[in-house]
């Protein structure tokens, strides 16, 4: 997909060097955004991960874990053996948050500002490191996040929806999850023409396009934007 935005966000990329080429990354629920963003690394461009960074968060940040609990119960806090609480219980979290937009919201608020300014930390240590001249914001909830803005590109891996099901189904986890929570997840999230018609790039993971080449080509598109 053409590129068809201009590069006029105040933290895009700066030809002087001064900050990297930021390329978004994301896509539905096991799409495979995960996947390719594997690739991205072994390919040598560093890659963030933002689902991660606001799981870190639960645990690091005592002041978002006290306002949780204080609005949600004491059943969504994890509490050491002195009582102490010390994180957060992510399925308890997520039967909360994705049946109830307007809990979602609340959390969201919340958390976003804090995991961006995470991003911005690790650019910055990157950048004072000298080693990338491209890093990879890998985020679920890119748009719905309004984190593209801080990007000079999009790309979004998807797939369709019953596949997206199966995969998510056949996922290894100490919580199993169930079809119709996988689908509550599905409408929380932007939807795939959604996406498709903001990205600048699509990466399709059907099973049946080979996913190798899609990724190769676009690293190779990406590196060239930085000379």
């Amino acid at each position: 997909m053409a590129d068809p935005r201009p590069n006029t966000h105040p933290l895009a990329h700066s030809p002087d060097g001064t900050r990297p080429l930021v390329v978004g990354l994301t896509g539905g629920i096991a799409a495979g955004k995960s996947l390719v963003g594997r690739m991205f690394e072994a390919l040598g461009l560093p890659v963030w991960n933002a689902d991660d960074a606001a799981k870190q968060l639960y645990a690091t940040d005592a002041a978002l874990r006290e306002a949780m609990v204080e609005r949600w119960g004491d059943d969504i806090g994890a509490f050491d053996g002195a009582g102490i609480l010390v994180d957060i219980d992510r399925q308890a979290l997520a039967q909360i948050v994705f049946n109830d937009a307007e809990e979602l919201s609340w959390l969201e608020q919340r958390v976003h500002p804090a995991v961006g300014r995470a991003f911005e930390k690790w650019v910055a240590d990157a950048q004072r490191d000298g080693c990338a001249e491209i890093v990879v914001r890998e985020a679920a909830i890119l748009f719905e996040s309004k984190s593209d803005e801080t990007c000079d590109m999009v790309v979004t891996v998807e797939a369709p929806l019953d596949l997206r099901i199966s995969r998510a189904l056949s996922r290894k986890s100490n919580a199993p999850i169930k079809k119709e929570d996988i689908l509550k997840r599905v409408q929380q999230q932007w939807q795939p023409h959604e996406r498709m018609a903001k990205a600048n790039h699509v990466i399709e993971n059907d099973g049946n396009t080979p996913l190798l080449p899609q990724v190769l080509a676009l690293a190779g598109l990406i590196r060239r934007k930085v000379g």
